[in-house]
């Protein structure tokens, strides 16, 4: 091998990650937006869920719906409803939702009483689904460290190849 062809072959392999530098960082970019639209959709359901519970509260009056009826530290203990797991896809950990399978569940609606307005189911409902949205939301995050990583990994071998 003469010293053109391995300078030659050194600059191919340096355009070659830098079309893949130039692949993660509009990556990132697509990611940077996912993730903006994740944390505008959180918002709009808390606040959804918020306005549904303000009702609640206005319908039941202002001692039914409030910190009072929430468990204490004295009271007993209760497993979660929705629960979430790491898991790895494509070698980037990952989040999932799961839903608790277990008999001595607590519907935290029933804190409330027995007959509770439809804005209050609503408003569970809603924030049920926001868990799903965060957990979305994190797993985007998650992407965005993993993309920067590699990023960062690249470009410390252009540096050295350059060098």
């Amino acid at each position: 091998m003469t010293l053109e062809t391995k300078e030659d072959l050194e600059t191919d392999n340096v355009d070659v990650v830098c079309d893949l530098l130039d692949k993660l960082v509009l990556k990132q970019l697509h990611l940077m937006e996912e993730k903006m639209v994740c944390e505008l959709n959180i918002e709009s359901c808390i606040n959804n869920g918020s306005i549904h519970l303000a009702k609640s509260r206005y319908i039941m009056g202002q001692s039914s719906v409030s910190t009072a009826r929430l468990p204490m530290e004295s009271s007993p203990e209760f497993s979660a409803l929705t629960t979430c797991e790491t898991t790895e896809e494509d070698d980037v950990q990952q989040l999932k939702v799961v839903e608790n399978n277990n008999k001595s569940k607590v519907n935290p609606i029933r804190w409330f009483g027995v007959l509770v307005p439809q804005n209050l189911h609503k408003a569970q409902s809603i924030f049920q689904n926001t868990i799903n949205v965060v957990v979305e939301c994190v797993n985007v995050q998650l992407q965005l460290f993993e993309n920067m990583r590699n990023i960062d990994a690249l470009k410390k071998y252009v540096c050295l190849a350059k060098s």
